[in-house]
């Protein structure tokens, strides 16, 4: 019963250690560190409010020295207070509001044993940990308590900062026997298809992989299930795969390296999807013009027993929907499927062809930025069911939205990775009043697909908060992660987070790539760069704001982002360049291209490396030499290599 505590420790709180007494910024004569309830509760429930909980902690008692001392939580008001040692060394002259107190404590035994550190903000652990996700609680919390794998990476960072202290978890296990103990088939063929797939989600998993290999073309087969039964075939342009690469691919769980724009993860997608939804698994895959098949079924596993795939004919019924025109492609049929536990309901509508609208809209939300071309590093994508083409569906595109300032934010993880960039936006919608009376003159038809394509088929309330994109792919929206509650006043209020892989570890990206959570870093900085937004939001809903204006737009009713929140057209060389809702972003630039963008940040240039391999460089929006002298050289790409050339050799001199 080991749980990991943080805290971020307030002035009230300091008058713990001599050290901030000495330097005269005492607040108050509190001599203890406050315990919320909720965290006693949970690593203490046996504990009444009468009893004192005693604790024999280890601590630092100077630079060279950890001592041991048993301490106490007391029952004060509202919540505890953590008495019973005040350090009187020098060396907590670090100590200042916000530093982080982090605390394992071994719930399990009388007295209970722990071991705490003071982590000042400057030092790279406090970053590593409040970077993270597992740390996000700290964001709606004073104090958080942890336990088991919600807390790895945690204590992986307090382990190699301070091993006096805190046992590291990265030592090799000891050797073990396995033999015999390898995964039973149908057992985790039973685990693999409850992995909580639904039909439409299991299909965006299985697109993932064709734009994964760079398939310009995915058509989906999936025929009405009274006329040869339940099935259904992705088949795409991609590159294909080799015998080989194939027998990889239908490995459970097989390790490969991913390239930067992969949306692959877990080397989980292929099969969890497909038999989240299907008892037999084909893939037919071309690659230079040599066609090979492999075979996953259940029954066969079931009587056998053994982790064997099949390599039959594919059989005549499936020969069209599975046949590669090209001299490279890829085709994943999945037949004896079962049928959906729940049958969706429309009035006037059959429940196959509601099925099958339903993933149409589906896929047209999660991957509208590859069907526009507006996905980075990639071209357009198209995808048809049954010949129907999928139309794409931009969550903050209209005429009318309004949208925000940019907001870059850098976290850090792993001190030996370069830090991931994670873009914020903010958009507000029109309401509902406004969209009647902007699509009055096309009819009541349009005016009712246009509020139903933006409030995603739903309530607009529902779908305000957090739309997280992961390399251009849509993977969680709607709510606000425990930050706000959903607010019937800033229900028409969006904020697009964009981030890559690198950000994975950080966000804790779950094995199906649709469940995200945040840092106290980054739940902060959503905080933040929303209050406009939402200030915004609530005028536009109570009819205070001003009409917006209608800007200039193409034939698509696309129309420019600025960086002053309004709707004029951008000027060259401000990060209005990044993105815009609905168009087209500019070409990807190829790897030796320099990109330079224009945000706010807390430095006055940084510099990173894109998807592609390109230079890009954050200029801070109030360093204006370097803001007027990068707007100068815009249409001129050897002054720009030249200037960042000039900044790496600053950079360098800098930090020498």
């Amino acid at each position: 019963m080991i749980f990991t505590i943080l805290r971020r420790l307030t002035h009230s709180e300091l008058g713990m250690f001599h050290a901030y007494r000495d330097l005269g910024k005492e607040v108050s004569k509190q001599r203890a560190i406050n315990f919320d309830g909720d965290v006693v509760d949970r690593v203490f429930p046996s504990a009444m409010d009468t009893d004192k909980i005693f604790i024999d902690c280890k601590y630092q008692h100077d630079a060279f020295t950890v001592a041991t001392v048993q301490q106490w939580l007391k029952r004060q008001d509202k919540n505890w207070r953590f008495e019973g040692n005040c350090p009187r060394s020098d060396y907590y002259n670090f100590v200042e509001p916000g530093c982080l107190f982090a605390m394992t404590v071994d719930a399990g035994v009388i007295p209970a044993k722990s071991s705490w550190v003071v982590i000042p903000e400057s030092h790279s652990s406090y970053r590593a940990i409040v970077d993270h996700a597992e740390s996000g609680g700290l964001a709606s919390s004073s104090m958080v308590a942890l336990f088991g794998d919600e807390c790895a990476h945690i204590r992986r960072v307090l382990g190699a900062h301070y091993p006096m202290l805190f046992e590291s978890t990265s030592e090799t296990p000891p050797a073990t026997d396995d033999d015999g103990m390898e995964p039973h088939p149908i057992g985790t063929f039973n685990i693999f298809a409850n992995v909580g797939h639904d039909l439409k989600s299991a299909v965006a998993d299985l697109v993932d992989n064709s734009i994964s290999v760079s398939a310009t073309e995915i058509d989906i087969t999936f025929p009405n299930p009274n006329n040869g039964g339940r099935w259904m075939c992705i088949r795409d342009n991609g590159h294909g795969m080799s015998p080989e690469n194939l027998r990889k691919a239908m490995r459970i769980g097989n390790p490969r390296d991913y390239d930067p724009r992969d949306l692959g993860r877990y080397a989980f997608g292929l099969k969890g999807a497909s038999w989240s939804q299907a008892d037999t698994l084909t893939v037919v895959s071309k690659k230079n013009g040599i066609v090979s098949n492999l075979t996953w079924d259940k029954d066969h596993l079931e009587r056998t027993g053994k982790w064997e795939t099949l390599s039959g004919p594919i059989l005549e019924q499936y020969a069209e929907a599975t046949s590669i025109a090209g001299s490279s492609g890829t085709a994943v049929l999945l037949t004896n499927m079962r049928p959906p536990t729940k049958t969706p309901a429309v009035r006037g509508v059959d429940p196959y062809n509601v099925e099958v609208g339903e993933v149409l809209k589906h896929l047209g939300l999660v991957f509208h930025r590859f069907l526009t071309g507006d996905a980075r590093g990639r071209t357009t994508v198209s995808i048809t069911i049954n010949g129907v083409r999928v139309v794409p569906n931009n969550p903050v595109l209209h005429s009318l939205t309004t949208p925000h300032n940019q907001r870059q934010i850098q976290c850090q993880t792993n001190e030996d990775a370069s830090p991931s960039t994670i873009t914020l936006q903010a958009f507000v919608l029109p309401t509902e009043e406004q969209i009647k009376q902007y699509h009055a003159s096309e009819g009541e038809l349009a005016v009712k697909s246009e509020l139903e394509r933006l409030s995603l088929g739903g309530r607009m309330n529902e779908n305000q908060g957090l739309y997280f994109y992961r390399l251009d792919r849509l993977i969680k929206w709607g709510g606000w992660c425990g930050l706000f509650t959903e607010d019937e006043h800033t229900k028409l209020l969006r904020v697009t987070v964009d981030f890559d892989r690198s950000a994975d570890d950080a966000m804790k990206v779950n094995i199906s790539k649709r469940e995200v959570q945040l840092s106290v870093k980054l739940g902060e900085a959503i905080k933040d760069a929303v209050k406009e937004g939402r200030a915004d939001a609530r005028k536009r809903y109570d009819g205070k704001a001003p009409k917006p204006k209608l800007p200039p737009t193409g034939k698509n009713g696309s129309i420019p982002v600025t960086t002053n929140g309004g709707l004029d057209t951008p000027q060259p060389g401000t990060s209005t360049n990044i993105t815009s809702i609905g168009s087209r972003r500019s070409t990807p630039a190829p790897a030796d291209q320099i990109e330079f963008r224009i945000v706010a940040m807390d430095r006055k240039w940084q510099q990173s490396k894109g998807f592609l391999g390109e230079t890009k460089i954050q200029i801070d929006e109030n360093f204006s030499p370097l803001v007027s002298l990068v707007k100068a050289i815009d249409n001129n790409m050897e002054a720009k290599k030249a200037l960042a050339e000039f900044l790496t050799t600053l950079d360098g001199q800098l930090n020498a």
